[in-house]
């Protein structure tokens, strides 16, 4: 990647407030966002474009976000990691998200700093506030897109965590292990027990912790501390 590349992004919400939200927030990472305000008109960018991550929103007028997931799948159109956006009110729905290849979801509404650390954790990407002190914010972007070509990059670094079997975060876990679209387990070991999820050529199908399930067990282990995350695969 030359200084000029960045990590491309496709941010799909019906709402201009959010659109800008996205926008304005993402500009210190190396990221170009393009945006899209419909399921159709985001899958027909998806056909003529390679992005390396999409943020996309479950409730829209021409439909929901869950419609582009089972149509990419209908058409065998490869995605990219896709974060999905909803109220914590969608279990159901979020669920159904991910066992359909969703690397993972984003709790509306989104706060600044919640949005940059997910984008960075799915693209394998420094945190702003952990670069070089005393650079420029421009200077820092660029620092920040100096490696391969993106998606090679990013299909790189998640296939080092599945060969190690360790990672530091649960999110980069997950990430590893839709991007590669593995079989198997995320073992997260907590202060409280330990979190199971399973995994289905990178779907994920099943979360337990705690006496919880589903949803309320993902939402358990994101907000634990971790003391150790271990994958696990069958293939």
């Amino acid at each position: 990647m030359t200084d000029t590349q960045k990590y491309q992004l496709l941010a799909v919400d019906d709402e201009i407030a959010n659109i800008t939200f996205y926008k304005v927030a993402l500009s210190r990472l190396p990221v170009d966002v393009d945006t899209a305000t419909s399921g159709s008109e985001a899958f027909e960018m998806l056909k003529k474009k390679q992005y390396d991550l999409v943020l996309l929103d479950l409730f829209m007028l021409d439909g929901t976000g869950i419609g582009l997931l089972q149509r990419a799948e209908r058409e065998g159109l490869i995605l990219p990691t896709v974060l999905v956006c909803s109220s914590a009110s969608d279990k159901a729905i979020i669920s159904q998200a991910l066992s359909l290849g969703a690397g993972g979801y984003l709790k509306k509404p989104l706060a600044y700093q919640q949005l940059l650390q997910a984008v960075c954790d799915y693209l394998n990407i420094p945190y702003p506030e952990k670069l070089a002190k005393g650079a420029s914010a421009s200077s820092q972007v660029l620092s920040a897109s100096k490696s391969e070509s993106s998606a090679v990059e990013q299909t790189r670094k998640s296939a080092e965590v599945l060969q190690t079997g360790k990672v530091e975060s649960l999110t980069r876990a997950m990430s590893a292990m839709t991007i590669n679209k593995k079989t198997g387990k995320v073992e997260v070991h907590t202060p409280k027990g330990v979190g199971m999820l399973e995994y289905e050529e990178g779907r994920l199908k099943k979360v337990v912790y705690n006496g919880k399930t589903s949803i309320d067990a993902l939402e358990a282990l994101r907000y634990e501390s971790h003391r150790e995350i271990h994958i696990e695969l069958n293939n």
